[in-house]
Formats: C-alpha cells, sequence, structure tokens
C-alpha cells in the first residue's frame, strides 16, 4: 500500500474547499439522521473515523455527545480543532492512521456508536483484509447493541460502467487506480480503491461479529431509509454490534 494522498498538505489543503462545497451543506440533516437510527442520546460517546475537517464531529458535538475524531491528514485535523473552537465546542482530535486502528490504543468496549463517513476509510486502507482488520477494530471499540454507520463505494455502478473497458479497473479483483490530474508539490499522487458489492461489504461486516445490517440510499449526500439503488455512486451501510 502506498502513502495516503491525504499525507500531502497541498492535495489536502486544496481539496478542503471542494469539500465542503459537495459535502458540507447536508452535514446537520445527516447527524440528525444518525442519532435517530444509531438511538443516540444527549451524552453519548461516539467515534468519527476519518473526521476530516470535523464538519460530523462538530455537529454531534453541537448536541451535546463526546465526540473523538480521528484522521490521518494534518492539514485536515488543524483545520477541524480551529473550527472547533469557532464553533465554541469540544472535540477530542486524533491523528492517526485508520488501517492501524489498534495502536491508537482506544479503550475497548467503551463507545455508544462509531461513524465512517464521505470516502473516509473504508476501502481505501489497502484491500478488504485491511477493511476487515478495521471493523474488527470498531467492533471491540463498541458497547453492546451500538452502532456502526459507514459509506463506501458500491461496486455494481462500477462493473455496469466499466464492463472490461476501463484500464484503471480491476473487476476480478474489485479495484480502481484512482489519480489525480496533476502533481501536488512535485508528487504524483494515487489510490488504490478496493470497491464493494453490498453483499461483500455486509459479509465482511457479519464475518467481524456485527449483525442487523441495512444498506441504505446516500444519493446526493442525502441519508434515508431508501434501499440503495444499483446505479447509486455510494452506499450507506448501518450495523449493530
Amino acid at each position: 500500500m502506498g502513502i495516503s494522498p491525504w499525507m500531502n498538505k497541498e492535495f489536502a489543503k486544496t481539496s478542503l474547499d471542494k469539500i465542503d462545497t459537495k459535502f458540507k451543506p447536508n452535514t446537520k440533516e445527516q447527524v440528525i439522521y444518525l442519532i435517530e437510527k444509531m438511538q443516540l442520546i444527549s451524552t453519548s460517546k461516539i467515534l468519527d473515523l476519518g473526521c476530516g475537517a470535523g464538519r460530523h464531529a462538530i455537529e454531534f458535538s453541537k448536541r451535546g455527545l463526546c465526540v473523538t475524531g480521528i484522521d490521518i491528514s494534518e492539514v485536515m485535523l488543524e483545520h477541524a480543532k480551529k473550527r472547533a473552537t469557532e464553533e465554541q465546542v469540544m472535540v477530542n482530535y486524533i491523528q492517526g492512521n485508520l488501517a492501524n486502528l489498534s495502536d491508537l490504543q482506544l479503550q475497548e468496549a467503551s463507545y455508544d456508536g462509531a461513524i465512517c463517513l464521505c470516502e473516509s476509510g473504508v476501502g481505501v486502507m489497502g484491500g478488504e483484509n485491511k477493511d476487515y482488520e478495521f471493523f474488527t477494530q470498531v467492533y471491540r471499540l463498541l458497547i453492546p447493541n451500538s452502532y456502526f454507520v459507514l459509506t463506501c463505494f458500491n461496486s455494481l455502478r462500477r462493473y455496469i460502467l466499466s464492463k472490461d473497458h476501463n484500464p484503471k479497473f480491476d473487476y476480478l479483483n474489485s479495484t480502481m487506480l484512482w489519480a489525480p490530474p496533476f502533481e501536488y508539490n512535485g508528487e504524483k499522487l494515487n489510490e488504490l480503491q478496493r470497491i464493494y458489492a453490498p453483499s461483500e461489504i455486509q459479509l465482511l461486516l457479519r464475518l467481524c461479529g456485527f449483525g442487523d445490517i441495512q444498506v441504505l440510499s446516500c444519493v446526493n449526500g442525502e441519508f434515508s431509509d431508501r434501499r440503495m439503488g444499483i446505479d447509486d455512486i455510494e452506499m450507506l451501510v448501518i450495523a449493530k454490534k
């Protein structure tokens, strides 16, 4: 596995405005939906895995939840801390690689829920083995009957679009090689993405102990109880410990 593009400071800075434009408008509605769906209360303790600049973490914190946000990008965490200060909320931010979540030595069975949203981690950690290890660690950190919510790319759409003609899409291993069109600080960036079918992501979660798994729509950043469509770019997955 190569170095994450998010470790490149210029890439992270350039991407921040694009992320805000694309994702930030629906943040409040997403958090309201998640609080209800995950059965959280104002004193719940949750993990925001791949928290980026903290948009979900801050919104949860405004509602009284105790949030720990983890991200690999120093630049994103700098902005997250600044925004938390501006919003006058407390968020515990930690820089770390989700692929090595156990290295952070978080307390086992001490969180009431966890989220990993909006292209923040699942599928870019190094393949299904790394995702399995990550899910296992998340399961270990959650209390019984709590929820883990994630989003990830939908491979069904990629198979339909690419067939076997896209040189960047390995249809046998369901991986996509992503690369920006230009260099950042003279560095050519790329990222190998493991893209999942709904049945695959459910199987991985079940192998880690999760149950009551739902695969839902998140078209245009709108979280809902609508079943994921075959052409949806991403899926919203809800699993219970």
